[in-house]
């Protein structure tokens, strides 16, 4: 009985060490061949070295010296490692781990991202791997331009879940938001180093749902409904909330309802940042100035904005460019 029992024992052992090593092979397979089908349309994709290790429970992937750069759009990731853990029995949840330092290109240069800590968990399912759900948590997360200007947070934290086919709600929060020190100093000093809140709730619709594959053809937004918005900085306080619907060129129809406190040292952070023209700038004061009469206080706003034809419109009056909702 002893040795049938053993025998059982054994034959299950390397049953499963069989399908471990199966599994490993795959994996590796698939992954050698997204490399190379990158670098078929055109990437830069590669890396040094990729193990899989985990026996015998995970299959634990790490990479090495990755770059990854789609020339089209001019987004790009340099990393020295990246680790991606499976169970070995579940392929639908996945857990990534980000290194200490990272570099996100971009058109107008890179973005050196460094954080404490970095991972995000992703479920999945049927054969495409559709995302159901997913969460990432960035801790003491500091993102630095090419101007060497850097934002900072304590806590970066997304999350989001699929609602129907191609629908997701999403919700973001940073804990301990910094702006670069150059425009706190340019607005004297007289604001906290950090936001209050800064938070986003919305539910967002694209033309096809997010695979694990939605690197090569990245899904479109159709419908952006904001649930609410929010940021608090010292006195100031914004919030927002809105419906739009995108056409297949990016373009927004819907309405935006916008709250502002102490609206007024907004436009004065806005002027000393230099990233608004004094003249532009006196335009919108004027303009806000009139509306926060209209709606019985100065120091405060609340307005309806319209976006349609490419345009942003106050009432009847065009106030700007509308934004193009596009993923490159």
């Amino acid at each position: 009985m002893m040795k049938r029992l053993a025998f059982v024992i054994l034959a299950a052992a390397l049953a499963w060490s069989g399908y471990w090593l199966w599994g490993k092979q795959s994996l590796m397979a698939g992954y050698q061949r997204w490399f190379a089908e990158r670098r078929d349309d055109g990437w830069e994709a590669g890396y040094a070295e990729m193990k899989v290790r985990g026996f015998p429970n995970r299959h634990d992937t790490t990479w090495t010296d990755l770059r990854i750069l789609d020339p089209e759009s001019g987004l790009g990731w340099e990393a020295p490692f990246f680790q991606l853990f499976l169970l070995s029995y579940n392929r639908h949840h996945a857990i990534a781990a980000w290194p200490r330092h990272q570099v996100i290109v971009t058109p107008d240069g890179p973005l050196h991202v460094t954080s404490e800590q970095m991972q995000a968990s992703l479920v999945t399912e049927g054969e495409d791997h559709a995302l159901t759900r997913g969460t990432l948590v960035a801790d003491v997360l500091n993102i630095t331009g090419t101007d060497g200007a850097t934002t900072a947070l304590a806590q970066l934290r997304l999350a989001g879940t699929r609602v129907d086919a191609a629908s997701y709600d999403v919700a973001l929060t940073a804990e301990g938001l910094a702006l670069p020190r150059g425009l706190n100093q340019a607005t004297g000093g007289a604001l906290p180093q950090t936001f209050s809140e800064a938070r986003i709730a919305a539910q967002l619709r694209f033309d096809a749902p997010w695979t694990l594959t939605s690197a090569e053809a990245r899904p479109q937004p159709t419908r952006i409904a904001v649930r609410e918005a929010a940021l608090e900085w010292g006195p100031m306080a914004l919030r927002l909330t809105g419906d739009l619907e995108i056409d297949g060129e990016g373009h927004a129809t819907g309405d935006v309802h916008v709250q502002a406190q102490n609206w007024q040292e907004m436009l004065a952070v806005a002027r000393a940042s230099g990233q608004v023209a004094d003249v532009l700038a006196d335009g919108v004061e004027a303009t806000l100035t009139l509306m926060a009469g209209l709606s019985g206080g100065r120091r405060s706003l609340d307005l309806t904005l319209r976006l349609e034809e490419g345009a942003i419109w106050l009432g009847p009056v065009p106030v700007g460019e509308a934004p193009r909702f596009l993923l490159r």
